[in-house]
């Protein structure tokens, strides 16, 4: 058993599996309605169509995991601190939460904002085959995420009636991708809970935050507890996970994948490579190593308000192909990339 499985209380864990479950069956059912609805050439007669369904799909669903968190919450606070909880001082009605996503959107508009995208991109000389391709995976992002939303808001309220000043940690069920990793073991505080797609962290309430700190489940855990190839998956790339083991800063490889795009291939010094663009401005730490290393010759503009260097970020997949055997100078180039920590 790994240190993150003995961080987590088993009931906690639970929630999380309900909670994915919920939400692939969910996708899977909506994506039907979805299809049997489309109608070719008119994306709008075809969400006409599905939306009824598929809202009331969601609803359901979303009440089921309210519900589920509502009455579970309780217990997961219980099992970190072993000590009984007062009366509850207010009661929750967990089905205002239906219809409605983490910000308080309808779905019904949320949803639309897909078709919309799509139209223009079928303007833009998209094949409508493709747009519809990406409505599928849009709507299944946002599926996940108004579920996990609607579970974290029922979870909430359930712990605060308890007790107003309850806090909690952020706490993942594995399987997690990267940006949910480096996280994990976040402290509620004043900052909401940071949301990003695919997210399915669940919060960890408790009364005592130096209780919850003894439970968090940190990134360092959850990558130890891993295999190579489940490893390589949550950080992109072998490569990436090579470089992790290497020493790399686990948000540094993370953040590369910040934005879609910040990755991307081109051809350089006679190969093919592969460059990113995050913390490639002069505030960015990945700028200062390389021009540190004297790779930079000047800034530009690329197409944003903000100057970049003029040499691409190498990621580690094209550093170790430039290094081939010579480990040496594998760990020389990830520090001149910006990769390894400052103090490295």
């Amino acid at each position: 058993m790994t240190e993150l499985s003995q961080q987590v209380p088993n009931l906690i864990r639970e929630q999380g599996r309900n909670l994915r479950n919920s939400s692939n069956k969910t996708v899977t059912k909506a994506i039907h309605i979805w299809h049997q609805a489309v109608i070719p050439g008119d994306l709008d007669r075809s969400f006409a169509a599905a939306a009824p369904d598929m809202l009331l799909l969601i609803g359901q669903s979303q009440n089921d995991v309210a519900q589920e968190a509502w009455e579970t919450t309780p217990d997961a606070m219980r099992a970190i601190d072993h000590r009984p909880l007062p009366a509850r001082g207010f009661d929750f009605d967990t089905t205002i939460l239906n219809g409605t996503a983490g910000n308080g959107q309808a779905l019904f508009d949320v949803f639309y904002g897909s078709i919309l995208t799509a139209k223009r991109q079928i303007g833009e000389g998209t094949d409508s085959r493709i747009a519809v391709m990406q409505i599928d995976a849009d709507m299944a992002r946002l599926i996940r995420t108004a579920l996990a939303d609607t579970s974290r808001t029922a979870s909430l309220m359930s712990a605060k009636s308890f007790n107003f000043d309850a806090c909690y940690v952020r706490a993942l069920t594995p399987p997690s991708c990267g940006r949910c990793a480096i996280l994990a073991g976040m402290p509620s505080g004043k900052k909401p809970f940071e949301r990003h797609p695919y997210c399915d962290c669940i919060a960890m309430w408790c009364r005592d935050e130096k209780m919850l700190m003894t439970h968090f489940s940190s990134a360092n855990d959850y990558l130890d507890s891993l295999d190579d190839k489940q490893l390589a998956h949550v950080l992109g790339s072998q490569a990436n996970a090579r470089a992790w083991k290497d020493g790399a800063d686990l948000n540094k490889l993370v953040n590369a994948y910040r934005k879609r795009g910040d990755v991307r291939p081109a051809q350089l010094y006679g190969r093919n490579i592969k460059y990113t663009t995050e913390s490639t401005t002069k505030r960015g730490t990945g700028y200062w190593m390389v021009k540190k290393a004297g790779y930079v010759k000047t800034m530009h503009r690329d197409g944003s308000k903000y100057f970049r260097v003029d040499r691409p970020r190498l990621m580690p997949e094209t550093i170790y192909q430039i290094a081939g055997n010579d480990h040496a100078k594998a760990m020389k180039l990830l520090k001149n990339y910006g990769w390894l920590g400052l103090a490295a």
